[in-house]
């Protein structure tokens, strides 16, 4: 009901001022609005992508937590050599870096990459995104 009563005033008061004061003055009345709408669109798709950041950081923080708790299962000794869960392990991984990638790509954030060799041993590399390019 507020949002009717506010569009129903913002109608009357430019009428108002084009009949009051002429074309000039509505004009910039209507530029006004105009950069007060565009203030509020700007403020609430920043908020929508801090939302995003913050669900891409958990989905991450929660699929690392997967691939661990599959590396610790492959090392127990019912499951050691294990190649279905070897191959899980490295699906997860390149889950994993697929995920870091994106957080990359929309984000200039600094981001460790876990690469895995031959013999799964993990090697942390730092790189900074387009700070380098």
């Amino acid at each position: 009901m507020n949002k009717y009563i506010l569009g129903l005033s913002i109608v009357l008061n430019g009428i108002l001022l084009i009949v009051l004061f002429g074309l000039v003055p509505f004009l910039l009345y209507l530029s006004t609005l105009i950069n007060i709408f565009f203030v509020w669109f700007i403020i609430k798709n920043l908020n929508e992508m801090d939302d995003i950041r913050e669900d891409l950081l958990y989905n991450l923080e929660s699929i690392e937590s997967f691939s661990d708790h599959l590396d610790q299962l492959h090392e127990m000794e019912a499951f050691y050599g294990d190649q279905t869960l070897q191959d899980l392990i490295g699906h997860s991984r390149r889950v994993i870096n697929d995920i870091v990638d994106l957080q990359e790509k929309y984000y200039d954030v600094e981001t460790g990459i876990e690469t895995y060799d031959n013999d799964n041993e993990e090697t942390e590399e730092e790189e900074t995104t387009e700070a380098q390019e």
